[in-house]
């Protein structure tokens, strides 16, 4: 099995579905990175602390695989030979990119992505609700067979619940109050709306009854970097606030929360899914696809 990884939040994404394969002998995978994304460092620094082995792309490109997995529709991929399989890397299909595909369509359902010379190139589409089956249809009626099979982020989120009081210990927060905020990437994400808010937050609530994280999108750790993160959010840190990275930590942080703010980005709704009160701070403007999940909410 071989998959195909853009960027870390794919990979990301990926590593949430393997789990469904532990245990099974005959399941050989294979990382391949696709060519293009600006944001492919930190998947090869997650791969290689993984222990994961990789085919270059030229060579997965001439090998036939059993099962393509990817969790983003960009780039070449219908060089890959073998049944190839799609799922979306966020929840809701929530936001618009100006500059990347078609105008006013939702990222994951854009058919400049979706179809290879005009064909699809997905053998087969998993998707998490029935609602983005209908999107599916709507905005590329081409697409390949969707099967509904659900979210492999959320269930990780909900079997995780039971372990909330050990995430809280672990973060240090006590009979405080966890507030978390989460910011998309991109022009309209909060944090490029607002950049000063996480420390503005920490100044603002009182130390002793309230925690301060911070859930940020993995491509801004990708664009940023590690060093340049912790030098811009330097006050912040060392006035408490928790930095979550990008993986698991960020979903450890929704269970621990008492209360989530957010921008248009999917991280808000798997904290809806939990019960969590959630609160907007910015509506992504025109980013924010009309009567997607996010929109709705």
């Amino acid at each position: 099995m071989l998959l195909a990884v853009r960027s870390a939040v794919t990979l990301h994404r990926l590593l949430d579905v393997l789990p469904v394969f532990d245990g099974d002998d005959r399941v050989r995978v294979r990382f391949t990175l696709v060519p293009g994304s600006r944001f492919d460092v930190d998947a090869l620094t997650a791969l290689d602390r993984t222990g994961a082995r990789t085919i270059p792309w030229r060579d997965a490109c001439h090998t036939r695989h059993d099962l393509v997995l990817t969790a983003s529709p960009k780039g070449d991929l219908h060089l890959l030979p073998g049944p190839r399989a799609l799922l979306p890397h966020g929840a809701g299909f929530g936001k618009a990119l100006s500059g990347e595909g078609s105008a006013d369509v939702p990222s994951g359902l854009d058919p400049a992505h979706l179809l290879a010379d005009g064909e699809p190139w997905a053998d087969l589409h998993a998707l998490a609700h029935e609602e983005q089956a209908l999107r599916l249809a709507r905005h590329c009626p081409e697409a390949g067979p969707a099967v509904v099979v659900g979210d492999p982020t959320a269930d990780r989120l909900l079997r995780s619940l039971p372990h909330r009081e050990e995430y809280r210990t672990a973060l240090g927060t006590g009979p405080r109050q966890l507030v978390v905020l989460t910011s998309t990437w991109g022009p309209e994400s909060l944090i490029a709306r607002r950049p000063r808010f996480p420390a503005e937050l920490v100044a603002l609530l009182p130390h002793d009854a309230f925690q301060v994280a911070l859930v940020l999108h993995p491509n801004d750790h990708s664009r940023t970097g590690g060093f340049d993160l912790a030098r811009w959010m330097g006050p912040a840190l060392r006035a408490g606030l928790v930095l979550a990275r990008p993986h698991e930590e960020w979903a450890a942080l929704l269970v621990a929360a008492d209360a989530v703010v957010t921008d248009h980005g999917s991280t808000g709704l798997y904290a809806a899914a939990l019960g969590r009160p959630v609160v907007g701070a910015h509506d992504g403007g025109r980013e924010l696809v009309p009567d997607s999940p996010m929109a709705r909410l």
